[in-house]
Formats: structure tokens, sequence, C-alpha cells
């Protein structure tokens, strides 16, 4: 397709701008959140705010989360702010661009939904590095997305849990 002077258009490898507004169900996002061991003065950030359902669900009052919309005009990518917890569904077309600023933001860890395969040996490896480490992975269909994709919630924090484990050889 031509843009009208003649020129083909360049698209972005991983653009999916379909599929980066697909919204989780609450009940998935409560269950997500009980996940995470916070205390109640924790801080928390979602940073794709979206129609709000991690933000609402957050375990704490509104002086207590921040959140993070491009279309509000707040890109998380351009925050130098850190957070305790760091809790969202990234946009599918930017897995790593999200992964490691999530990773720069938390104190203690962050919870990302994304699809299977963003989270590369390569980038748990580089997590591993900043001292981030898998405690709890769950494994995620949502039949009404109707794209067939697996998504996981990983929850990475500073402290290692003994009994999980990620082999990378």
């Amino acid at each position: 397709m031509e843009d009208g002077i003649g020129m083909t258009p360049i698209i972005a490898k991983h653009h999916h701008s379909d599929r980066d507004q697909i919204y989780t169900p609450e009940n998935i996002v409560k269950h997500l959140i009980s996940k995470i061991p916070y205390e109640d003065e924790d801080i928390w950030c979602d940073p794709c705010f979206g129609k709000g359902v991690f933000y609402n669900n957050f375990p704490c009052g509104d002086l207590n989360k921040d959140f993070f919309e491009i279309e509000l005009g707040k890109d998380f990518l351009k925050s130098n702010d850190k957070w305790d917890w760091v809790v969202t569904n990234i946009p599918f077309s930017q897995p790593k661009e999200f992964i490691f600023k999530m990773a720069e933001s938390c104190e203690k860890g962050f919870g990302i939904l994304c699809l299977a395969n963003s989270m590369t040996a390569t980038r748990l490896q580089k997590l591993k590095d900043m001292n981030l480490h898998v405690v709890h992975n769950s494994v995620i269909y949502i039949k009404k997305w109707g794209f067939g994709y697996r998504t996981d919630f990983y929850l990475f924090m500073r402290e290692p849990v003994s009994n999980f484990e990620v082999l990378i050889v």
C-alpha cells in the first residue's frame, strides 16, 4: 500500500495496534493481584491504565497508587519515578520496552501480563542480572479475547522464592 506520494510506509515489525487495547477481565485481575505479597503502605503503579481495571483493584487508597495511559498524555516509558509494585497488562506490540521499564521502576517487584512468547530466555536472564526473580507464573487463556494466544502473568521480585525455579541453560 502506498502513502499517496509513491512511497510504501514502514510498519514496525511488531505493530499490532488492534491487540494493544485488549482489556483484562476484572475477575482475572483480582486473582493476579492476590498473588502479590504486598504490605499496606506499598505504593503501586499501573503503566497501562486502559479502563482502569488493574488500578481500581490495587489494594490501597488513591494516595498510594499512580497510573499512566498514553491516550491520556501520560507515557510510562518516559517516566523516571519508582514504585514498590508495577503491575499491568502490557501492550503486546512493545514487550521489551515495558518489561525493562517496569523492572527499572519497581522497588519490590512487578507483575506483568503478556503473551507467553514475550518473556524470552534472554529477557529472563537480563532480569535475573537486574536482581529480579520469577516467583510466580500463571498461565491464562481468555476465550473472549478470541485470538487464541496464551498469555502469562509473571510476578518478579527482588527476593527469590526457594520453591520456584527458572532454569536458563
